[in-house]
């Protein structure tokens, strides 16, 4: 018998917990034995991909205040993972971006992640799978969508 929507919302939030540590424990804190956060993590990792960007700009990837973000970074730059640079055109405006030793942090991290990552979707048969990460996906981007941000500001 099929389950109710309502039957699946109370499924979600059971499996939406036990999700969200296990990605924490994959992500950052379980493999480096807490050396960063599991949002310095994500900082690490978006400024990989986007390089340099502004103080707001990274708060509103995470979805975390201003304030929030300046404490994450100060905490950062005191580690020299990343560092501050303030805008040629505008001095008020200040960009963060990656230092060499966060470039390396965060790809040895990307590294061992990807590794234990991989060793838990080998448990997993490739057409349960398949059709996971299509539904992962499509459940994303209902997400990202319900949300207001473009599938831009999310990828």
């Amino acid at each position: 018998m099929a389950r109710t929507i309502e039957e699946q919302i109370k499924r979600l939030e059971e499996l939406g917990i036990m999700l969200v540590r296990g990605m924490q424990l994959v992500g950052s804190s379980g493999v480096f034995g807490g050396d960063l956060s599991f949002s310095q993590y994500l900082i690490l990792q978006t400024l990989l991909e986007k390089e340099a960007m502004r103080m707001n700009e990274l708060a509103s990837i995470l979805g975390v205040s201003k304030a929030n973000v300046t404490g994450l970074v100060d905490r950062m730059v005191r580690t020299r993972v990343i560092e501050r640079m303030r805008s040629d055109e505008d001095r008020r405006v200040v960009f963060v971006t990656l230092t060499q030793k966060g470039k390396r942090t965060v790809q040895r991290m990307l590294n061992v992640q990807r590794k234990e990552w991989q060793r838990i979707m080998e448990t997993i048969p490739s057409r349960n799978l398949e059709v996971f990460m299509d539904s992962l996906e499509q459940l994303a981007y209902a997400l990202v969508d319900r949300t207001g941000s473009s599938r831009e500001e999310a990828e």
